[in-house]
């Protein structure tokens, strides 16, 4: 067995921590199964369709990214089509 150390944000270890006390599962378990799982998925599921769970945006692309949260373009007859199942 071997010991890692890695920085995690504090919601992380929050979630971490609430999971661990509310079904008696021990971190160390935990943190492992995680990881078990995470790369066994990287192997069999091909690269493209792994969505990161963070993205980092230039102050330029965020400024676009909440333009079009507040502004939403109306949507195409091919996304309309697409949602109806035609």
């Amino acid at each position: 067995m071997v010991q890692i150390s890695a920085n995690i944000s504090d919601e992380t270890k929050e979630s971490m921590e609430h999971y661990s006390a509310t079904y008696g599962v021990k971190k160390g378990f935990l943190i492992e199964s995680a990881l078990e799982h995470y790369l066994q998925a990287l192997q069999e599921i091909p690269g493209e369709f792994i969505v990161p769970t963070k993205i980092v945006l230039s102050d330029a692309s965020f400024l676009q990214v909440s333009e079009l949260v507040e502004r939403s373009p109306e949507p195409t007859d091919a996304l309309k089509e697409l949602m109806h199942g035609s």
